[in-house]
């Protein structure tokens, strides 16, 4: 069963109404296969309505063949598609917009249900601004041991599931879970990636060994370093196959497509050498389950490949860390590797080694995975049932809040036409190239809020808090300086932190710090863009910039003054 429109029912009203929850995808493909299941148990459990809904018409098409693959639900799909996100996705192919932009159009319908579940965390903001009626419920979207799987976004969502015993110890130690209002349930992915994808396709048609290479889109990605080198060693050598997988959004954008349509078009005429630039394989554990070599560097992919335990190799281009980092933990499965020469030779020790090392393989997926009992997808559907039942609805909030969702609409909606009127989406996708638009979206943003009345007040700077909970270094902000406004923002790289600030000249700029991989060091650059400048530099692996609508010498000088006093 299938709907094209939102019901009108606001939450708690009408004794036998079913509890309505929303499974909201509003971000790349690889996210539906941690949800999707889970939203079909959820529909066949008596007293609830499922609702599966997405600003992408490719998601819904996804999201309805899974749920066919795993036997059907009385599920409810709905695209929500306005006709500017259409244009976007037309003209662009860009995720970060439309994610922004569709939370402001789609907050009124969201806040119709009882509960929103979703595997991203940009769309908790909602629980303030825009839709505060819903229970928010977070579902895992990889299980990995990067600081950001443990983003303290998820200490405001209501309701959060995790994969395993390795989770829920952390989250419990950084106190962003809380007793009655979280559960273990296993990895819901297996079972519709198991459903969905093709068990017979195989990639080559010799008998060699298969190495998966799956580099990340994030600053630690081993890509930059490893990527071309690597191929080229592959393509030169006729002992081993190469899959070479990338994670989804390494490849977003016209100019992303592009580079990788290059790549592959240039390698088309190795038989042993499968590029795929973020097909429907790169997620759906197609290549984890046939890959004999797993080769990547901070993917949580690394703990579905050990489903069933197989050699590893990690490629650590920036000397990130190691085993001995919780960060890194997945190191101890496997040699490191620190030059693109060495590659094949650890390919031959950990294929040599891997009887020693698969015992901490295998304790390495059981801490990270819980497979015992029912299958995940329905032990996530009852915890889902059990907790709305018992938590019921939201105690409803005092006055005008129709205003305050129109307001926040509109907010969100004027900040992302702005960045669409300044060609903010024609931006390479290189990493000065995103750290350059989220410096001036989140100054803009900044902008518009001084220029409401209603906006809540946020002059006050502690560093050591925004340190505590962002993981962020704020630099010091001189003394003549008058700080107007502290903010956090979301973004892909994680948190933005924006300091407003009126120089002693009188002059508005924003300070901006964020985790972004930039070409420049501690000597900042400038680089105009969307009608501002950027002052841009790195310090201890952490990005800073300033913004404003000044000129180049003086944002320099302003910039180069902040390096100073550190």
């Amino acid at each position: 069963m299938s709907g094209s429109q939102f019901g009108s029912q606001p939450p708690g009203t009408g004794a036998a109404r079913p509890l309505r929850v929303c499974f909201f995808f509003n971000a790349q493909r690889h996210q539906l296969l941690h949800g999707v299941s889970t939203a079909v148990e959820l529909a066949r459990t008596p007293g609830f309505e499922a609702h599966i809904l997405s600003p992408d018409r490719g998601h819904i098409d996804y999201a309805r063949r899974v749920a066919d693959a795993l036997g059907g639900a009385p599920l409810h799909f709905t695209l929500a598609s306005p006709h500017l996100l259409a244009r976007l996705r037309e003209a662009n192919g860009a995720t970060l917009v439309q994610k922004v932009l569709s939370l402001g159009l789609l907050a009124r319908d969201l806040n119709r249900f009882d509960a929103v579940a979703l595997p991203e965390r940009t769309t908790i903001r909602l629980k303030r601004f825009g839709a505060p009626e819903p229970r928010y419920v977070h579902l895992d979207h990889g299980a990995g041991d990067r600081a950001v799987s443990f983003d303290p976004r998820i200490g405001d969502f209501d309701m959060v599931l995790m994969a395993g015993e390795k989770h829920r110890d952390r989250l419990t130690r950084d106190g962003l879970i809380h007793p009655g209002r979280h559960a273990v349930i296993g990895y819901p992915k297996f079972e519709a990636a198991d459903a969905i994808r093709d068990l017979a396709w195989r990639p080559f048609s010799n008998d060699r060994p298969s190495v998966l290479y799956n580099p990340h889109f994030s600053r630690l990605s081993s890509w930059k370093t490893f990527g071309e080198p690597l191929i080229r060693a592959f393509a030169e050598q006729d002992r081993y196959n190469l899959i070479v997988a990338p994670h989804v959004r390494l490849s977003e954008g016209k100019a992303g497509r592009a580079r990788w349509r290059a790549l592959v078009e240039a390698y088309a005429a190795y038989r042993h050498i499968h590029i795929d630039p973020g097909g429907d394989r790169c997620v759906d554990m197609t290549y984890t389950s046939l890959a004999d070599v797993y080769l990547g560097d901070v993917s949580s992919q690394v703990y579905e490949f050990l489903r069933n335990p197989r050699p590893c190799v990690f490629l650590d281009s920036r000397s990130a860390g190691g085993a001995f980092d919780e960060n890194y933990a997945h190191w101890r499965f496997g040699p490191v590797v620190r030059a693109p020469d060495a590659v094949i030779a650890a390919i031959d020790q950990a294929r040599a080694d891997h009887p020693q090392i698969r015992p901490v393989q295998e304790e390495g997926f059981r801490r990270t995975f819980a497979m015992d009992g029912p299958p995940a997808s329905r032990r996530a559907a009852d915890a889902i049932a059990a907790y709305l039942k018992s938590a019921g609805p939201r105690p409803p909030r005092a006055g005008g809040l129709e205003v305050k969702i129109a307001r926040a609409a509109c907010l969100v909606i004027a900040v992302a036409v702005g960045w669409l009127s300044h060609g903010a989406l024609d931006a390479p996708p290189a990493p000065a190239a995103a750290f350059i638009e989220e410096a001036v979206i989140s100054h803009k943003t900044t902008l518009m809020r001084a220029s409401m009345r209603s906006r809540p007040e946020g002059a006050g700077l502690d560093p050591a808090e925004v340190r505590r909970v962002t993981g962020l270094h704020v630099p010091a902000i001189p003394k003549a300086w008058r700080i107007t406004d502290v903010q956090i923002y979301p973004s892909d790289f994680g948190p933005i932190v924006q300091v407003a600030a009126v120089t002693d000249r009188g002059e508005t700029v924003s300070i901006v710090a964020m985790n972004a991989d930039t070409p420049a060091g501690r000597r900042p650059i400038v680089k105009a863009h969307g009608g501002e400048g950027v002052a841009f530099w790195e310090a201890a692996g952490q990005a800073y910039g300033v913004v404003g609508s000044l000129p180049t010498s003086r944002l320099r000088r302003l910039a180069t003054e902040l390096v100073q006093v550190g």
